[in-house]
């Protein structure tokens, strides 16, 4: 059904959207996973094998910067180990930093979000746990916490490992995460990074993003107004992989696509995130998916004056992020009334409960009288009569003068046998 409401939402858009800003396929995202996010609603918009294990490559720095703030102190100096860049060179990945080399922790940070550096990855990783090894540890006990619960980290930068991978919905679960850090946040949204002068570079060095929605320095091709970050990666066996978030209007949106396949002429991870977040925003809006001012139902109301029954309507608004053609029709409700309810009925009174279902959520609130209900003094003087000719206290009352009655009625017999019985005596 989901899939139906997508593709219709899809045609709508491109009939009246420039080809060049035409949304991408509800249905079908050109990578092996991706879903798209709307913070502010809290709204998972569009999944797709979102729960499929796959290797992250370099978005696994996300993990790594998070639990390098977390554990490390931003104000070190780092001394890099041959161990940080043991073997970079041969797998394929330049390395910057070199062996004794001292650069600032923060330093750090900016190449390791920003420049993407695989060696920064490591030289955290020692500086704060001792070990690559202790690191990933830190990592993937971060990620319990978390709940990323089909991820599991080898290594800090995201280098090939047939044991390190993780999932399009555990990579959105840390994002969200990682996005309340300011400090990633800020340096996430950098598109460039220039790196000290140390005591083995006698000249600075300009890192560029790896993220191009952020940058118009290369070809400006991806380039994407209100992209906030936050980070590619890029392996062989991984394909092409991105996490990123844009601000659009009072939205926030997070997409994470992975294993993207090589085009020519074409960064499908770039291509395809900004189809995914153009769709976002044609397609999904914040709306009040029940008003509080909708006549649910009626509920009968005894001893009212000049009406028995008042309508009864949700307590509240339900606000939430629907698709443009979102209709009230397509809600399931259920509801449960009070019973024996009896006038007088003040507006607002909770006369009953309301469930409201729309695909996989469920939301629950009080129904509450819409109007108010005056007693009819009659029928309440009737029923008050009534009342008590059938209550309890008026069968007392009867049953206990019947049993005075009986008693008198025994008594008298009884006198009457004895008065008896002595004026036969006397006749003897």
């Amino acid at each position: 059904m989901m899939k139906k409401i997508l593709c219709l939402l899809l045609a709508a858009v491109l009939c009246c959207t420039p080809v060049l800003a035409a949304p991408a396929p509800a249905h079908h995202v050109e990578a092996k996973a991706a879903i798209l996010y709307e913070l502010n609603t809290d709204t998972v918009l569009l999944e797709q094998d979102a729960d499929m294990k796959l290797f992250p490559a370099s978005t696994t720095k996300l993990m790594t910067a998070l639990v390098a703030l977390e554990y490390g102190n931003p104000d070190d100096i780092v001394t890099v180990t041959n161990e940080a860049i043991d073997g970079l060179y041969e797998m394929g990945s330049a390395s910057y930093l070199l062996n004794n080399e001292q650069i600032a922790f923060m330093d750090l940070m900016r190449y390791l979000l920003i420049g993407s550096g695989n060696d920064a990855a490591n030289a955290l990783a020692i500086h704060v746990s001792g070990s690559i090894e202790g690191f990933v540890d830190l990592m993937n006990n971060r990620a319990k916490e978390l709940g990323m619960t089909n991820t599991h980290f080898t290594n800090p930068h995201g280098l090939h490992n047939e044991d390190h991978y993780t999932t399009a919905r555990d990579l959105l679960t840390l994002t969200i995460e990682v996005m309340k850090n300011e400090t990633i946040a800020e340096l996430v949204a950098q598109d460039e990074v220039v790196l000290p002068i140390t005591n083995k570079h006698d000249r600075t060095t300009t890192k560029y993003t790896t993220n191009h929605l952020l940058s118009k320095k290369s070809t400006g091709e991806y380039y994407y107004e209100g992209a906030i970050g936050i980070k590619t990666g890029t392996t062989t066996p991984a394909g092409l992989c991105l996490v990123a978030g844009c601000v659009k209007g009072d939205y926030t949106y997070y997409s994470v696509v992975l294993g993207c396949e090589k085009a020519e002429g074409t960064s499908m991870q770039f291509a395809e995130t900004i189809k995914l977040f153009n769709w976002g925003a044609a397609s999904y809006s914040q709306q009040v998916m029940l008003s509080s001012s909708e006549p649910i139902t009626t509920v009968p109301v005894r001893l009212a004056d000049e009406k028995d029954t008042v309508v009864v309507r949700p307590a509240e608004n339900i606000t939430a992020m629907l698709p443009n053609t979102f209709e009230t029709t397509d809600l399931d409700l259920e509801y449960t009334l009070a019973e024996d309810v009896v006038a007088p009925v003040a507006a607002g009174d909770v006369l009953g409960e309301l469930t409201v279902r729309y695909e996989d959520k469920e939301y629950q609130l009080d129904l509450i009288a819409a109007e108010s209900v005056e007693r009819s003094t009659m029928l309440y003087v009737l029923d008050r009569v009534t009342a008590f000719f059938t209550g309890t206290t008026f069968k007392i009352i009867v049953a206990s003068i019947v049993a005075l009655i009986v008693i008198l009625v025994v008594y008298a017999i009884l006198i009457n046998r004895k008065r008896a019985k002595r004026r036969k005596n006397r006749r003897r």
